[in-house]
């Protein structure tokens, strides 16, 4: 199985993540992982928790992503860090790469190609402020459509529960994303929004031909029966499957992060065939974004 929506931090942020993130004016993450007027859900790892707990699920791989950080240099920091931990155990991470859209971005991307970084994400329009006419996406989008990267986009719930701090990615400005790059390889983070559900408007179908959906924090926010609902609309070829790792999705239950309980929430409850499962996990990744896993 692959898990293509993890994250990783060093351990040296998180004795007080809050007090790091306020020094390097990353404000967003601050209020995302140490709020001051809510218990946090985020849970930490090291590459060895990381590994044992992938083992304990029966995880092969992993891709580790970067982060919509506010500032390029947060940014080249990240990428530094993630390919310290696919250095530990290369066989088992994917290391994708943060990038600050409105910065210096074929130098950042290049950076990240000779660190061994294989894609791009989570990015995130509304934190880091760029749409389908900035000359960084744009620089960014033709570079990994030429070098067969994926680019993972956090897409924020477009109705329902508004979770405190979060930053609006309108549906509209996602598929003009899309349709600025037509041959960009992108993953929409957290089922997109509900975008799939609306793909059944044939305009849509074209611009998103080249658009996947990750169901990273589903249990956050949304019943098992999300699954059998987008594949009806999109078919079982454009889901992956993430877990949003280390965070914990099951709040109530979960004292720390794991991948088991969303894994027994999919087996049990998303009613998928053995096939579908098995291209929810690990062939719809393989086959599409070619990483030699």
């Amino acid at each position: 199985m692959i898990d293509c929506h993890t994250h990783c931090f060093p351990e040296s942020i998180q004795a007080d993540p809050r007090a790091w993130a306020e020094a390097q004016r990353e404000s967003h993450w601050a209020e995302l992982v140490a709020p001051l007027d809510r218990p946090s859900i985020q849970d930490w790892a090291t590459p060895q928790k990381m590994l044992k707990a992938m083992d304990h699920a029966g995880i092969d791989q992993a891709v580790l992503l970067g982060w919509y950080w506010e500032q390029e240099t947060t940014c080249n920091w990240h990428n530094t860090e993630i390919a310290n931990w696919v250095a530990q155990a290369p066989d088992r991470f994917i290391g994708f790469a943060s990038i600050y859209p409105n910065g210096n971005v074929t130098e950042q991307l290049n950076h990240a190609s000779e660190l061994g970084l294989r894609g791009v994400g989570e990015l995130h329009c509304g934190v880091q402020k760029f749409n389908a006419h900035s000359d960084g996406w744009l620089t960014l989008a033709e570079f990994c459509s030429k070098h067969q990267w994926p680019v993972n986009l956090h897409v924020t719930e477009a109705a329902g529960k508004n979770p405190p701090h979060s930053v609006p990615t309108p549906l509209q400005s996602i598929c003009d994303l899309a349709a600025s790059a037509p041959h960009l390889k992108i993953i929409l983070a957290h089922w997109g929004g509900g975008l799939p559900l609306l793909e059944s408007n044939p305009h849509l179908q074209s611009i998103l031909k080249n658009v996947y959906y990750d169901c990273a924090a589903s249990p956050l926010l949304y019943d098992p029966t999300i699954f059998r609902r987008v594949i009806e609309c999109v078919g079982v070829d454009k889901i992956l499957y993430g877990s949003d790792y280390p965070l914990r999705v099951f709040p109530r239950a979960q004292k720390e992060a794991e991948f088991n309980s969303f894994l027994d929430q999919i087996r049990v409850h998303a009613n998928l065939s053995e096939t579908e499962f098995n291209a929810l996990t690990r062939e719809t990744f393989k086959s599409l974004f070619q990483l030699n896993c």
